[in-house]
């Protein structure tokens, strides 16, 4: 009788029939799958929401996301049960289902929720308790996050994109050749968008090696700037390269034949590149050897400035008056460079000054180093000393050496202390000897 009663039929039209019993479990579905979101979204999304601290706009644009993937779940399973999968479009062999298309739109909605749940929750998380130190309320997404969120946010919809296109089979042939010894390519768009998708696969795998491996051994072990930056660069050329052969054979490229192209044209360029390609060796050679790195000052030609970048042709040095100048990594190799803080952050100067004949010089050594110890830019330790040089033509040559680690400043702490210099000097009747020159003049009579 109960069977009987499930079986009626309400309706039919064509294929599609309409039984109580049909609608009793549409109607079940619709209030299972509202009541476990309704559960979720009361019991569980509210502690989410205060662990990450997340703001209104993000989390109403998640729940959003969130109903749609729930609608469109239930109404492809009460399209499965009730066995209704209508064509939409169908135009010599593409074919377009009413299930293929809502199954096209839920991956999408899924690809959205995933963006939001790693960009919100994972990466800006990872980013704020790695700054610990800065309150919440004060903490401001640095461009790694916002490039590691957008190649996420890239990545997942690629992936979306080629799933979404060869479910619904409009993954079309733009280009199609024969070659001369009868193998066939074919470039679809879904070859196009893998492209994209394994290079930006290799971006985010750098990210995840870097930031999230490699970051946590450099700070547990105290890895300088200059070794971390040559380690890293390192990695993304590696995964790059890899990527790159991949990406390659995704596009059906015989590796064979562009390897063997490549190995004649490599000798034609490198005649006519030498010195680019010097530079992409010198560039090889100060990752490895670590002469030179990021965050060092160097003194190039008279330039003093701190490396900003290495990169595989040429360098970023920061000089003293904020401009940028790039430097070919070979000069970096070959020539005679002045690396300031290669084993130490600490730099010495010297402070060159002449003192008259007849000055008290315990005097001016005093006064020197009275006056450099109390310049706050000047270390304690090691701490200045006053050179007595020599005795000159016309006055007694001092030098006063200090250790500063302000080496970007460092013109404007020499000015400080030759106005206190003078200051001093003069309280203290210390002078100062103009230049003598003595002419004599013979006159012929």
């Amino acid at each position: 009788m109960f069977s009987d009663l499930l079986n009626y039929e309400l309706f039919s039209s064509g294929i599609l029939q309409v039984t109580v019993g049909r609608v009793f479990v549409s109607l079940a579905i619709f209030f299972v799958i509202g009541f476990i979101f309704r559960w979720i979204k009361n019991k569980i999304f509210p502690g989410v929401r205060n662990k990450y601290d997340i703001k209104d706009e993000q989390w109403n644009r998640f729940v959003k996301v969130i109903n749609y993937i729930v609608i469109i779940v239930a109404v492809l399973l009460i399209l499965f049960l009730f066995g209704i999968d209508y064509t939409i479009i169908q135009h010599d062999n593409v074919t377009i289902r009413a299930i293929y298309l809502l199954i096209a739109i839920l991956i999408f909605q899924l690809a959205r929720a995933f963006d939001w749940i790693t960009s919100n929750i994972f990466i800006h998380n990872y980013y704020m308790n790695r700054d610990l130190e800065l309150p919440k309320s004060n903490f401001k997404s640095s461009d790694a996050e916002n490039r590691a969120m957008r190649t996420g946010q890239y990545f997942v919809y690629i992936l979306a994109a080629i799933i979404f296109l060869r479910l619904l089979g409009l993954d079309f042939t733009l280009i199609e050749n024969t070659l001369d010894n009868g193998r066939q390519i074919s470039f679809k768009i879904s070859n196009i968008l893998m492209v994209a998708l394994i290079l930006l696969g290799a971006r985010l795998l750098n990210f995840v090696l870097i930031q999230l491996v490699l970051h946590n051994i450099y700070k547990r072990n105290e890895i300088e700037v200059g070794s971390q930056f040559a380690i890293n660069q390192l990695l993304k050329y590696v995964v790059y390269t890899f990527a790159f052969i991949i990406a390659l054979d995704a596009l059906g490229i015989d590796m064979t034949l562009l390897l063997g192209g490549a190995a004649a044209l490599l000798v034609g360029i490198g005649l006519g590149l030498q010195n680019i390609f010097n530079d992409f060796v010198s560039g090889i050679v100060l990752l490895f050897e670590r002469t030179v790195n990021v965050g060092d000052v160097l003194n190039i030609d008279g330039m003093v400035g701190t490396v900003k970048r290495i990169g595989l042709r040429a360098s970023i040095v920061e000089i003293l008056d904020n401009t940028t100048v790039v430097v070919p990594n070979s000069k970096l190799v070959n020539n005679n460079v002045v690396n300031w803080t290669h084993y130490s952050q600490v730099v010495r100067f010297t402070l060159k000054l002449t003192i008259a004949y007849g000055s008290d010089t315990k005097l001016v050594k005093s006064t020197l180093l009275e006056i450099a110890s109390n310049n706050p830019h000047i270390l304690k330790k090691p701490s200045p000393f006053v050179r007595f040089v020599d005795f000159g033509n016309s006055a007694l040559h001092f030098d006063l050496y200090f250790f500063s680690k302000s080496y970007n400043v460092i013109e404007d702490i020499k000015s400080d202390l030759r106005f206190e210099i003078d200051t001093q000097f003069k309280e203290k009747d210390i002078s100062i000897p103009y230049p003598q020159h003595e002419v004599t003049i013979k006159r012929e009579i």
